[in-house]
């Protein structure tokens, strides 16, 4: 063995223990901003979007996976230092010219079975609401996606009567293709069909018009430049990516962007320091 082979493994150790101090010192700053309640004057005209997928306990390690904890852990943290608002609320206020600062949204993608029988009970007990994208050739199947499959994962989407129920508890539903394609591949009819089903499905399925969509994968690379007049040409109200960042008045609302809450963030105060540093689209 080499000796560049044999500190490879410190090399990484150290790498980890670097990275959790540097987090740490993150979430200590970002405890003092947000109980002195600097961060409404850091946040002065900015909302934030972030995107949750799935919450189960069973599935600790998976990177889009919150535990329950870690879950009712940022609920709380949005209830108590966020004006929590719908994305419809959202628009809203971007459309009237209305003030946004500090004001956060909640959103979730895919369609988990947990979405309505764990994550929006906590939701609802700290009395707030999300929006829900689903896919919607994968709701009351046991399709199992690819990623899910490379991690083991036992997939369970919700069923139609839960869709409907979350929006019977005055929770929102957008769409999210019907089949979960990369739109950054996949363009033109092809596209047009993805986002135009998903959305007909959706309304067929909860009985009313829905407008608001967001892209599967959600990364800069998954958002093709030929596909983004889609959403708008379709009738729908906005369109989310989720590659990180903020919203402010006069950004195009079939641009908004979202942050993915992922193991990335050791901690809540963590994501309000990054949030309130302008870090969010660089994680």
């Amino acid at each position: 063995m080499t000796r560049t082979a044999a500190l490879a493994p410190l090399s990484a150790v150290l790498h980890r223990a670097v990275r959790f101090a540097a987090s740490g010192v993150k979430t200590v700053i970002g405890w003092m901003i947000f109980r002195s309640g600097l961060h409404r004057l850091l946040l002065r005209g900015r909302a934030c979007i972030v995107v949750f997928h799935s919450v189960n306990d069973e599935y600790p390690d998976d990177p889009i996976t919150s535990t329950i904890r870690e879950f009712e852990d940022f609920v709380e943290f949005f209830a108590r230092f966020f004006d929590v608002i719908s994305l419809s609320e959202l628009l809203e206020r971007l459309e009237s010219g209305a003030d946004v600062g500090s004001t956060l949204t909640v959103t979730f993608d895919d369609g988990y079975q947990n979405n309505a029988t764990i994550a929006a009970p906590i939701l609802e007990r700290h009395g707030l609401r999300a929006c829900f994208f689903v896919t919607t050739g994968f709701i009351a199947t046991n399709h199992i996606p690819w990623w899910d499959r490379q991690a083991g994962i036992q997939t369970q989407w919700m069923s139609w009567d839960q869709v409907r129920g979350l929006r019977a508890a005055g929770h929102e539903v957008g769409s999210h293709t019907a089949t979960h394609v990369d739109l950054g591949v996949v363009v033109g009819e092809a596209a047009r069909r993805e986002i135009g089903d998903g959305k007909a499905q959706l309304e067929a399925e909860i009985g009313e018009s829905s407008v608001l969509f967001a892209y599967p994968y959600g990364g800069r690379e998954h958002l093709a430049n030929e596909n983004k007049s889609i959403p708008k040409d379709l009738g729908l109200r906005c369109s989310l990516s989720a590659y990180g960042g903020t919203v402010s008045l006069g950004d195009d609302p079939f641009a908004l962007k979202r942050t993915s809450i992922t193991k990335w963030f050791t901690a809540p105060n963590m994501f309000g320091f990054e949030l309130v540093t302008n870090r969010l689209e660089r994680v």
